[in-house]
């Protein structure tokens, strides 16, 4: 919370304190609408993925594997 400004379960990824860098799932891409948290654990924001990107200024990263692929170690 104290890096964010939010308490776990409503942390959004916009509005965030300086220097806090939000990353972005390569896998949300796939759908047409998205609901990041908004700030408390019951609230949300319908966006798509490209609103998404533009409202937070995030970095698109792929965070997860594919189905059926594998990981090293």
């Amino acid at each position: 919370m104290e890096a964010t400004g939010h308490a776990v379960g409503g942390v959004c990824p916009f509005d965030l304190g300086e220097g806090v860098r939000v990353y972005l799932d390569e896998s949300l891409r796939r759908f047409d609408t998205v609901y990041p948290a908004c700030g408390s654990a019951n609230s949300a924001v319908r966006l798509s993925p490209q609103e998404l990107e533009s409202a937070s200024g995030g970095e698109w990263v792929s965070v997860c594997r594919a189905r059926g692929e594998q990981g090293e170690g």
